[in-house]
């Protein structure tokens, strides 16, 4: 049996962007989305732990609402949509 994939071992190329949470994009991405996922989740389990039903309104609105406009947000204002030229 022979195989079709080449021998060939390749090098990996050098990432052109920075990683982890220097990037200032990454940062701003986490802030934006990572705080409504906290709230959103903080309010849903007092609602859940209380009874308190009505907790769910705040709980979202503040979680998945916020996170719907984090994200429309970020989407319209990322660095990838600049035009270089």
């Amino acid at each position: 049996m022979s195989s079709v994939a080449s021998h060939v071992a390749v090098e990996p190329k050098e990432a052109d962007f920075d990683e982890g949470l220097e990037n200032p994009e990454a940062r701003r991405w986490l802030l934006l989305l990572g705080v409504p996922f906290i709230i959103g989740g903080a309010l849903f389990g007092v609602a859940i732990g209380t009874d308190h039903m009505w907790m769910m309104i705040p709980a979202a609105i503040f979680g998945p609402g916020a996170m719907i406009l984090g994200f429309t947000y970020l989407a319209l204002t990322h660095d990838g949509n600049l035009v270089e030229g």
